[in-house]
């Protein structure tokens, strides 16, 4: 049935009943949904509303109809979706602005200095709903976590510029391309963010990832044990010395001032 589907995604098997869905709960799970419903009583829609659990115990989320692309195909690589996706994600840390969280939160990736805002933790295009060409919300916030904007924005840049070696099978762009890519970004997002802030922030995202994958593995996490087997965590480690040997073009390319 068209409204019965089953999504699998890098760590968990999701399905649809309907307008909602189910998906195995995180421990972060109870403070995700706390998030979710402030988001929406700021006006931030953006972003599933939790449904509470099902009797299994899975928690159950409004479906967000749209298309989710594991991969920036060429009719992807757009400026709207681009500065759309920066805009959603400003909009995103806005609304989550005063939300309260608390000390036992168990947050997925731990807390960040300074928590400006709540960060969505992986804002890529494999958690972002797009419909006629545009990103309209994200999905998935099992890592959400307070921290800085930019802390959240170098991710996304990473995966919407991309700022990935050619030897990645989702690069696309010269260094100058994807430097201009990035400026653009920073412009759609505002709040005077700095494209080259947010390009010297991206290694120590990265790096954070790989330990946080290493970590889960190590305490027994399948996928991640997966994933490192696979090689992700070189690929990663491949795009941080290639953001670090292209730096100074990079931020030629949108006209950074050098320090």
């Amino acid at each position: 049935m068209p409204d019965q589907q089953e999504f699998r995604g890098g760590v968990n098997v999701v399905h649809r009943h309907g307008d909602v869905v189910h998906r195995p709960p995180s421990p972060a799970a109870p403070a995700v949904h706390r998030l979710l419903r402030h988001l929406h009583a700021r006006g931030f829609h953006g972003a599933p509303e939790p449904r509470g659990f099902a009797p299994d115990g899975r928690e159950r989320l409004t479906f967000l109809d749209g298309h989710v692309p594991d991969t920036l195909t060429p009719d992807l690589r757009t400026p709207e979706l681009l500065t759309s996706a920066a805009a959603l994600l400003r909009s995103l840390h806005d609304a989550s602005t005063g939300f309260a969280a608390r000390p036992d939160d168990a947050w997925l990736f731990p807390p960040r200095a300074p928590a400006e805002v709540m960060c969505h933790g992986d804002a890529a295009q494999y958690n972002c709903v797009v419909r006629d060409g545009r990103a309209v919300a994200f999905i998935d916030f099992d890592t959400a976590h307070p921290g800085p904007r930019v802390w959240d924005v170098a991710y996304a840049v990473y995966r919407f510029a991309p700022l990935q070696a050619p030897a990645n099978t989702e690069s696309f762009g010269t260094p100058q391309e994807q430097g201009r890519r990035v400026a653009a970004f920073c412009r759609a997002y505002g709040a005077h963010l700095v494209g080259a802030e947010v390009l010297d922030v991206v290694p120590d995202r990265l790096q954070a990832l790989i330990d946080f994958m290493r970590e889960q593995a190590r305490q027994g996490d399948a996928a991640f044990q997966r994933h490192l087997a696979e090689g992700h965590a070189d690929l990663y480690a491949a795009d941080i010395r290639y953001v670090r040997t292209h730096r100074e073009t990079l931020r030629a390319a949108f006209g950074a001032e050098r320090t």
